[in-house]
């Protein structure tokens, strides 16, 4: 097994497969790592996760040895100091429409070449185990940052975006860039072109390249196109379709 962390192998092409974890509980973390799965996004934009929860989660992702990304709610410094410091191994970072707004989030994330917030007190910094220059030295540049592309104003931006050094992935949100181009379907032409653009935007700049998938046949379909990072659905997703599946067959036994 690699040594290597999820970071490390995200920026050397590695294809790594992730869910979006939509319950904030922690045993539901825990099958994902028992199943295999690479690393986990907890999705905090879009599910009802308190600081409370995160924190459980992500200590949850340790116990099982599975990367543990945050997606956040905004991107205000506090949102992304708290996820840091609590030991997420990455961010996803939505609605990414400009290098220069990139560089101002992602400025909350380092200590030097940015601004933030020092303490070596939570979780990342083993609750104090870590002085000043080992936390320093040990979380600039540990986490995997990710820019969602989910915008009609992104897509002009492209490559100034993926050039920016902090970003380590382009992560095409298909669905709200659906709404953003005006388009009802993930099939619509406008989407896909956007979609292979930002996959090659992401390839020309030695960056990896994201998305999520529902289906297998995207998984195979995008992964010869080039992309390595995966969001392969959701715990929900899942729950959902293997009791609905259990209960046509057997409705349809009972007929």
């Amino acid at each position: 097994m690699s040594t290597a962390t999820f970071t490390q192998r995200l920026r050397a092409g590695d294809t790594l497969l992730t869910s979006f974890i939509k319950t904030p509980a922690h045993a539901v973390v825990e099958i994902a790592g028992d199943a295999g799965l690479d690393g986990v996004v907890l999705d905090t934009e879009h599910a009802p996760f308190d600081a409370a929860s995160l924190d459980r989660t992500l200590l949850a992702c340790r116990a099982t040895s599975v990367a543990g990304l945050v997606r956040v709610a905004e991107q205000r410094p506090a949102t992304l100091l708290q996820a840091l410091d609590l030991g997420a191994d990455g961010l996803v970072l939505p609605h990414i429409i400009g290098a220069e707004q990139a560089r101002q989030v992602l400025a909350a994330t380092r200590y030097r070449d940015g601004c933030r917030g020092f303490s070596n007190s939570p979780r990342a910094g083993g609750y104090g185990r870590a002085n000043l220059a080992e936390h320093l030295a040990a979380e600039d540049g540990r986490h995997a940052m990710v820019a969602q592309i989910e915008d009609r104003e992104a897509l002009d931006n492209l490559d100034a975006i993926a050039a920016v050094a902090q970003i380590d992935c382009l992560l095409v949100g298909r669905a709200d860039l659906s709404v953003s181009l005006g388009a009802s379907s993930l099939d619509d032409p406008r989407v896909e072109d956007a979609t292979l653009r930002t996959i090659d935007a992401a390839r020309s700049a030695g960056k990896a390249a994201g998305i999520f998938v529902a289906s297998l046949d995207d998984l195979d379909r995008f992964a010869e196109r080039g992309v390595t990072l995966f969001i392969l659905g959701s715990d929900q997703a899942l729950l959902r379709a293997g009791w609905s599946h259990q209960v046509r067959h057997l409705r349809n036994r009972a007929r």
